[in-house]
């Protein structure tokens, strides 16, 4: 659907982010403590807390007209802090900081009624989004698809990194190599600094309200079943008697067993779009118009719908959906949530 456009990440935004991060790996004992699970190495912190990128880089992006900016939260806090602060604190100019939340002995208060936010952000490859039943506190949910370099980190490292004369030292001399009829062994490839770091792409803005209606929520350790694949096949076989589909507001919702399903976005004309077999791991549809099947494009005929079934193992209650069905069918409220910035920035 791609209703907002990419925004590119720069070297900078990179390198502040990357700085942050820093000084919570400084300032937080607990992952460097041997015996907890969480024990990281300062690469794999970076890797888990890079996501806070998108919180200044959709809203820089988002509010670039506006004569304020969104204060993201920077704020560092030890173990036994409440982990219920929103990711935007406010917002200024350069006359003034109209804070939306107030830190009071443990927890951030709301403001008069400013609006609190949750920034979600989702690899582009990520099939689900979800929302733990803890988290089910704000007023609106920002969720950002990210799409970054595999190799991004590469563009802060000195140049010296990349030297010739390292890639020269860790070449094994040949006289190791009896025979390799196979060809096993790959010739040594000097590494490249990485040229962009990637982009970030809104999918949209919900209300607690939209996250409720439109996501399915889970018990610790239940396993929904989610679109997988989608694709159009030539013949069914054993098929049974068509049965109606039946989707509301471009919403289909599929039931067999006591299987969970989560909703699957289906867009088109379904008045001869029939239901012609089904199990537990897939549907097959039979249509004469083009659909579109959580944001892929299907020819008329047969389609078939593969439902994977997603493994969690989570010990949390927990809102899930498909992503790429999610802003189909969910009503994006990011211009409501810019208004309602409007009215606490004048007032």
């Amino acid at each position: 659907m791609n209703k907002y456009p990419k925004i590119e990440i720069t070297k900078e935004e990179l390198i502040r982010t990357i700085y942050f991060i820093l000084m919570k790996y400084s300032s937080d004992s607990l992952h460097m403590q041997g015996t907890s699970s969480k024990r990281d190495l300062v690469g794999g912190f970076i890797e888990r807390w890079l996501n806070k990128l998108a919180e200044t880089a959709v809203f820089d992006s988002l509010l670039q007209n506006k004569p304020y900016k969104a204060i993201p939260d920077y704020f560092l806090y030890n173990n036994e802090s409440e982990k219920n602060a929103p990711d935007i604190l406010g917002v200024k100019d350069n006359r003034k900081t109209v804070p939306f939340v107030q830190y009071n002995d443990g927890r951030w208060e709301t403001v008069s009624n400013s609006p609190r936010v949750e920034v979600k952000a989702l690899r582009k490859d990520q099939y689900l989004l979800g929302i733990r039943q803890p988290q089910m506190i704000d007023d609106y949910y920002v969720f950002v698809e990210s799409d970054l370099s595999p190799d991004y980190l590469t563009m802060i490292f000195e140049d010296e990194v990349f030297s010739e004369k390292n890639l020269e030292s860790l070449k094994v001399d040949p006289v190791f190599i009896k025979s390799d009829k196979n060809s096993s062994i790959i010739s040594p490839v000097k590494p490249k600094k990485a040229e962009i770091v990637g982009s970030f792409r809104l999918i949209g803005t919900y209300t607690k309200d939209q996250i409720l209606e439109n996501t399915v929520s889970c018990k610790p350790k239940v396993s929904p079943r989610y679109v997988k694949s989608v694709s159009n096949v030539d013949k069914v076989t054993k098929s049974q008697k068509p049965e109606k589909i039946k989707v509301s507001d471009n919403k289909f919702i599929y039931k067999k067993g006591d299987e969970i399903y989560l909703p699957i976005s289906i867009e088109g004309d379904i008045k001869k779009t029939f239901i012609v077999k089904e199990n537990k791991g897939s549907v097959f549809l039979k249509t004469d118009k083009i659909l579109s099947i959580n944001n892929k494009k299907m020819l008329p005929g047969f389609i078939k719908i593969e439902l994977a079934q997603f493994d969690r193992s989570s010990n949390w209650d927990e809102n899930l959906a498909v992503k790429n069905s999610f802003e189909v069918f969910a009503k994006d409220s990011t211009d409501k949530m810019i208004k309602a910035f409007d009215k606490v920035y004048k007032r």
